[in-house]
């Protein structure tokens, strides 16, 4: 009998544990948020740009305010004394106090005439829109433009103010106008107001803008509730025009200051500072070190200017990102600082407003007081005719205020189109002051036949062209991320773009000059396509943040289930959304662009690169003005933006009620 064969045994060899994978990609969701990777990816164009342009640039003009530098040697480690010895310069703080003077009286009277231009064209029904761009006009000039216009009108023998009044001063026997004229900007007493009322008349339309844009936002219900309830017209503008208009008139105001803080172009074309130093702006004194080859000198007085312009960043931080939802928003650490720093001013502003409820409730009560006793005398109380009469009161004073501000905003234009077409003899003769007579073209033949003009229209279109689509491109992605997706750093991010608004041009200029030679770019085109869109940058993120935060994220939710990915739902989706948005960024990147002198005029100084601004400065800096190519070179100048603002007007307004402007 066979024994079975023992079966041999299997050895079983254990395998190896499979490792758990790693991940990472949830880990870096805990530390860096939920959307970091899209939310990098979006912002990388804006941060590179913020680093090249601004950060790297800010860094070396700090670095060279510590050394003593003469052109281009470089001294010792002088550590703070730039800093002190400027502190202790008369002419710095003659120019800091002039600055101070023109940044209040300037950003004051704006902000009263905008904001009554624009509750008068808010409650005008017909040719609104016409009325609308006329009072536009100024804001969409270019600068140069501006200061040819008041280079003319303040001449002191054939400008345009001194003939007016003194023809006024004739037909009204010596009762209105001047016999001999002012001297506008030779007066060192009147200069700087007059630099003002350059700045208020190209600064106001920015006001009514914005204005009109957040009254089209206010609820006319409420209105009509505080109607029946007996409100009149001021109490309606007090208890909710006001408070509706509160987000809108801190970011406008902080926005006017710091730019009008750091005015320079138009103070340098028109007066170059004087007349002894009455005008000379902190801006300008930066500019004179620098060219008297005080680099470090100079950088220290743009930096001295910092801490005050960081106060405004830090309050429009605050409200541009938490104003814009309708809240207060978060209250950080640099903003708490600040209020208890200025606590004492905080409070006397509150005791200043309370004085204020108090005179107006007695002058509420005595108007209201002795508006009865009129009307009740004169109409026997019928109240249908009593209404009747205050609608007829208060149409004829918008008309009214409409038509001073139109013509005090279009005088100007008048001049400069009339003298385009004066012929030299003529305006050498006071021929004909208020009329070409004859009109001639020859001018105009002149600019473009025998000036190198087109060559700076040619530049000038490509620069604005590419600057207008970068700083679109750059924006939209940017300030999407920044508000639609959760990933850390976007607050950092927010305030960093911010803080290049408080950056002045002047103290990024000689490090960009530094950055741009290394690189090859002066005097070409390029050092202004890179460096244009910088400025350009916080005011394009505030208007697309408001707009990207009005349209329902739902929208996007829906099409990433239908299996887009975030950042076709952001093509696909949002971006035609948005295009008011970007029509309103488009229409302000172009102006500012078009309008650009300080970068233009140090980065390019041969034809091929220069732009209309630069070139047309190079017209009117002098004692000998060709002023009939000069107004001719500024009509065709004003053309193309005017023309663009025309076409595009409605999307501006829009874009900026859409979301931009809502508190």
């Amino acid at each position: 009998m066979a024994l079975p064969m023992a079966q041999p045994r299997l050895r079983t060899i254990p395998l190896p544990r499979a490792r758990p994978r790693k991940d990472w990609n949830g880990r870096f969701r805990k530390v860096l948020g939920q959307d970091w990777a899209a939310g990098i990816l979006f912002a990388l164009p804006l941060i590179t740009l913020l680093v090249v342009i601004i950060a790297w640039p800010f860094g070396r003009a700090l670095w060279m305010s510590f050394h003593n530098i003469f052109g281009p040697r470089w001294g010792d480690w002088v550590g703070l004394r730039n800093y002190a010895q400027q502190l202790e310069d008369p002419i710095f703080q003659r120019s800091f106090m002039t600055t101070i003077q023109f940044t209040v009286e300037a950003v004051t009277i704006k902000f009263l005439i905008g904001l009554v231009a624009a509750l008068a064209l808010h409650n005008v029904k017909r040719f609104s829109g016409i009325m609308t761009a006329l009072i536009l006009a100024p804001f969409i000039v270019p600068e140069v433009v501006t200061a040819a216009i008041f280079r003319l009108m303040y001449n002191p023998l054939f400008g345009g103010f001194n003939l007016t009044l003194k023809s006024l001063h004739a037909l009204t026997g010596g009762l209105i106008g001047h016999a001999t004229g002012i001297g506008w900007t030779g007066d060192p007493g009147l200069a700087i107001h007059a630099m003002v009322a350059v700045n208020v008349w190209k600064g106001v339309p920015f006001f009514t803008l914005l204005a009109l844009a957040g009254l089209k936002g206010i609820d006319k219900e409420l209105y009509e509730a505080s109607s029946i309830d007996g409100a009149n017209a001021w109490q309606r503008f007090l208890h909710i025009t006001l408070p509706s208009l509160r987000y809108v008139i801190i970011v406008e105001t902080l926005f006017s200051t710091i730019s009008t803080f750091n005015t320079f172009g138009l103070v340098y074309l028109i007066t170059q500072g004087g007349p002894g130093g009455a005008t000379k702006l902190y801006a300008l004194r930066v500019y004179e070190l620098i060219g008297a080859q005080l680099f470090g000198h100079g950088v220290a007085v743009a930096m001295l200017m910092a801490p005050i312009l960081g106060i405004g960043v830090i309050i429009l931080g605050r409200y541009m990102r938490g104003g814009q939802r309708g809240e207060e928003g978060g209250e950080n650490f640099l903003y708490t600082g600040l209020m208890f720093v200025v606590w004492p001013i905080k409070m006397l502003l509150r005791l200043v407003v309370g004085i204020f409820w108090q005179v107006n409730a007695l002058f509420e009560i005595v108007f209201s007081f002795l508006a009865r006793m009129l009307f009740s005398k004169a109409l026997g109380g019928n109240t249908r005719v009593q209404r009747r009469i205050s609608r007829t009161f208060m149409m004829a004073l918008i008309v009214f205020t409409i038509a001073v501000i139109t013509l005090i905003e279009l005088y100007p234009f008048y001049w400069i189109i009339i003298t385009s077409f004066k012929t030299n003899l003529q305006f050498q003769q006071f021929r004909s002051v208020f009329w070409p007579a004859p009109w001639t073209f020859e001018h105009y033949v002149w600019v473009v036949t025998a000036s190198p003009w087109l060559i700076w229209l040619r530049n000038t279109v490509v620069v604005a062209a590419v600057s207008m689509v970068v700083s679109l491109a750059v924006s939209s992605l940017g300030a999407y991320s920044l508000v639609r997706l959760r990933w850390r750093g976007a607050g950092f991010l927010s305030t960093a773009v911010l803080i290049t608004y408080l950056m002045p041009g002047i103290m990024l200029v000689l490090p960009l000059y530094q950055l741009f030679a290394s690189l090859r770019l002066v005097n070409t085109l390029g050092a202004l396509i890179v460096s244009y869109p910088t400025f350009l940058m916080p005011l394009a993120c505030w208007l697309l943040m408001g707009y990207y935060r009005s349209i329902p994220e739902e929208l996007e939710e829906a099409a990433q289930i239908d299996g887009c990915n975030r950042f076709q739902a952001f093509f696909r989706i949002v971006l035609p959304l948005v295009l008011p948005a970007l029509m309103a960024v488009a229409l302000f990147a172009v102006t500012g662009a078009w309008n650009e002198f300080l970068f233009a005029f140090v980065f390019t100084q041969s034809n091929s690169a220069t732009t209309l601004p630069v070139g047309m400065g190079r017209w009117i800096v002098g004692d000998v003005f060709a002023w009939g190519p000069i107004m001719a070179s500024a009509v065709m100048m004003s053309i193309p933006v005017v023309a663009f603002y025309a076409f595009a007007q409605r999307f501006l307004v829009e874009g900026l009620t859409a979301g931009s402007v809502k508190g």
